[in-house]
């Protein structure tokens, strides 16, 4: 048995036309901020990189043993010499584990190393130039203080190689002294604060990093253009390329003449509409169904694919068709939709929302209860059985092909039910374990040998104050398919 929550599926579709509201864009400030010093790469960026590179570090591929260490949430904005959030920029960070190793194959410290600890990640900012990531405090090693070393690339190709460090633990660090001015010095050096009510001791630490770049005036484009670099976008993980099945946002310029999501009209005798307004999208030779168009961006459901391989993305509008982008395109790639600040997007099966009280604005939420099943949504989980038909209206749910796992924390949580829903959109049902304390505990889950792509959070709290109607009316805060400025 499962429920399908019809209403709230209803309204999850409602959200894809809604946008993600938490993400909000920085207005550029009145003068210009201290830019971030650059700073040496020095010797271990990693030599080999590591098969997992994404932005939780504690998780090395699918293990299930995370490292050891004070564990760190990095967060901030990737902005420029105005203040404005630079999109699309890749942040790299690399540090030492708690034993003061590297992953460089060079970089262990008195020939010990944990081997959980992942070492190495990277993430590409969405419009609010934002970034996350789940690391440890870096451990110590002779002749310098704690640091974290990162590396920005913004489209076009610029970069800054910079390090952060953490107040109070500043000491004597030749590199950290070398940079003369005291503001930049300053701009490096950031508090690692306890979260309070972390059950593990957790820390967090904000920092902005300013690049010296100022955003060019962007001529009027005769024809539609796709960002080189990060144009095509997996629907909830945000990370370049796209799934067969699955939800894809496209970013770029002159893409449509208009903002619209598409009209209930416009799906005919059960078939999801492959162009609005004059604008069509091909992946790989293929139409993909446009949900939504923008001058800026695209949301569309990609294709069925029988096998990944790189592919070329397209868009055509009224003025032709763009420079094709070049993405890997993979039958299986699984992610979580979320609300702000990474927690992950869930309900009850009443559709009353999970997620901490006050987050969703205007909205009544409550954290996640031990033992209780909760409905959870994703996109890119695979193949079904039966097979969905491509490009059709899903009229009844369709069960995953293969099984899906998740865990949260370090457990594994039992799943009830996972299946296609609606187009493109996957429920999975999931009893969150009856021992967890109350903090916020990441949710990872595998189908067909494939983790999902990004990390995500929920919160679990045994009481709550927070009143629990159905719900009312859009979903807010989903990152899927978000509607941005330019």
């Amino acid at each position: 048995m499962h429920f399908q929550s019809t209403a709230s599926r209803r309204h999850f579709l409602a959200a894809m036309s809604a946008g993600g509201l938490f993400f909000t864009e920085r207005g550029a400030f009145a003068q210009a901020l201290t830019l971030t010093p650059a700073q040496t790469e020095g010797p271990y960026y990693p030599n080999v990189m590591p098969v997992d590179r994404d932005n939780d570090l504690l998780l090395l591929n699918d293990n299930i043993t995370p490292a050891v260490g004070t564990v760190s949430w990095i967060s901030g904005s990737i902005l420029s010499r105005t203040g404005s959030p630079i999109r699309n920029a890749v942040i790299e960070i690399w540090g030492a584990d708690n034993l003061g190793s590297y992953i460089h194959t060079s970089g262990a410290l008195n020939g010990q190393r944990d081997s959980n600890y992942q070492g190495y990640g990277r993430f590409e900012t969405a419009s609010n130039g934002a970034y996350l990531f789940r690391a440890i405090k870096p451990g110590l090693y002779p002749g310098r203080v704690r640091h974290v070393h990162a590396k920005i690339t913004i489209p076009g190709g610029q970069s800054l190689t910079t390090q952060l460090y953490i107040e109070g633990e500043t000491g004597t660090d030749s590199v950290l002294s070398g940079i003369r001015d005291a503001a930049q010095r300053a701009s490096v050096i950031r508090p690692w604060t306890a979260i309070a009510g972390s059950p593990i001791g957790a820390l967090s630490v904000n920092w902005d990093v300013v690049m010296d770049y100022t955003a060019p005036e962007i001529a009027a484009a005769t024809r539609p253009a796709l960002i080189s670099m990060a144009g095509v976008t997996h629907g909830a993980t945000l990370r370049a390329g796209a799934a067969s099945g699955s939800w894809v946002a496209l970013h770029g310029s002159a893409l449509a003449a208009t903002a619209r999501t598409w009209r209930a009209d416009e799906i005919v005798d059960g078939n999801l509409p492959t162009s609005l307004d004059g604008v069509s999208v091909q992946i790989n030779n293929q139409p993909a169904y446009v949900q939504y168009i923008s001058p800026t961006q695209i949301n569309a459901l990609a294709p069925e694919a029988v096998t990944g391989g790189t592919v070329q993305v397209t868009v055509t509008n009224a003025n032709g068709t763009s420079a094709p982008v070049t993405v890997e395109f993979v039958r299986t790639s699984p992610g979580f939709f979320q609300y702000a600040e990474e927690h992950i997007a869930a309900v009850r099966p009443d559709g009353s929302y999970v997620a901490p009280e006050g987050l969703l604005e205007g909205v009544a939420a409550a954290p996640a209860r031990p033992g209780e099943t909760i409905v959870l949504y994703g996109t890119g989980f695979g193949p079904t059985s039966p097979a969905a038909s491509p490009g059709k209206v899903v009229t009844s749910a369709l069960r995953t092909a293969s099984d899906v796992r998740v865990r949260i924390h370090n457990q594994d949580a039992a799943v009830s039910y996972s299946g296609l829903v609606s187009a493109g959109l996957y429920q999975i049902n999931v009893a969150v374990p009856a021992d967890l304390a109350d903090g916020d505990y990441p949710v990872v889950a595998e189908v067909g040998g494939v983790r999902t792509g990004k990390f995500v959070k929920l919160r679990v709290q045994r009481q709550t104050t927070a009143q629990l109607p159905a719900i009312t009316r859009p979903l807010p805060g989903l990152n899927i398919l978000r509607h941005t400025a330019a």
